[in-house]
């Protein structure tokens, strides 16, 4: 199981203030996630009448976890690594940066363990880029959580001749998905953007309707 970290802890690690004591200026501010779509992954509901019908997909498992980062304003980035931990996180920073080269960076993160890293914080911070922390078992204040269950929506149906295809499917529609707003519509993840654009990216815990993930996706 992946490490979380107590409402207590979170308070912490997100009541931070600008070392200059000014108000920090984002050029965004985007959700940062990971998530391990599967080929079987079956979110939608297929439907077959007067006849069985078997769908075989060749491709049964991808052993690579898919990092996601949702750009409200800027260029949204899918990567996939072996492992999750800090070193591919820090892979995952840089090559949001690379796509994104101009102004600092707000990702709106869960409590994941390698994200409070003191390695990936420093290169976090050298690569001009900020976390703010969600409470714990507040999905719902991610905006990405929902892009995920429509990624894997798509998978369903379809069928997949190897890995390469599978990433490129995966790649390409959560490009195509990014481009909706109506991820941040909801609520939570409305609020938790406005908090942050506010440069009080603090919040209060809040209670969600459902289970906290053990791993850091859906």
């Amino acid at each position: 199981m992946l490490k979380r970290f107590s409402p207590s802890a979170w308070s912490r690690r997100s009541a931070r203030t600008p070392r200059n004591g000014k108000k920090k200026n984002w050029s965004c501010s985007d959700s940062f996630d990971e998530a391990w779509p599967q080929p079987f992954d079956n979110s939608q509901r297929m439907w077959s009448f007067d006849r069985p019908v078997t769908i075989e997909k060749p491709l049964v498992t991808f052993p690579r976890r898919s990092i996601g980062f949702y750009a409200l304003t800027g260029q949204s980035v899918i990567t996939f690594k072996e492992r999750l931990v800090k070193e591919t996180i820090i892979e995952a920073l840089e090559e949001i940066r690379e796509q994104n080269p101009v102004g600092r960076i707000l990702l709106v993160a869960d409590n994941y363990g390698s994200h409070h890293a003191n390695l990936t914080q420093q290169r976090a911070d050298e690569l001009d880029i900020e976390f703010a922390f969600i409470p714990p078992y507040s999905s719902t204040l991610n905006a990405i959580e929902p892009l995920w269950k429509d990624l894997k929506r798509e998978i369903s149906p379809e069928i997949f001749a190897d890995r390469d295809h599978f990433s490129a499917f995966l790649t390409e529609t959560f490009l195509r998905l990014s481009h909706r707003l109506s991820f941040v519509g909801s609520r939570h993840s409305f609020q938790m953007f406005k908090g942050c654009a506010d440069h009080s990216c603090a919040m209060p815990p809040t209670r969600s309707t459902g289970r906290e993930k053990s791993v850091g996706g859906v």
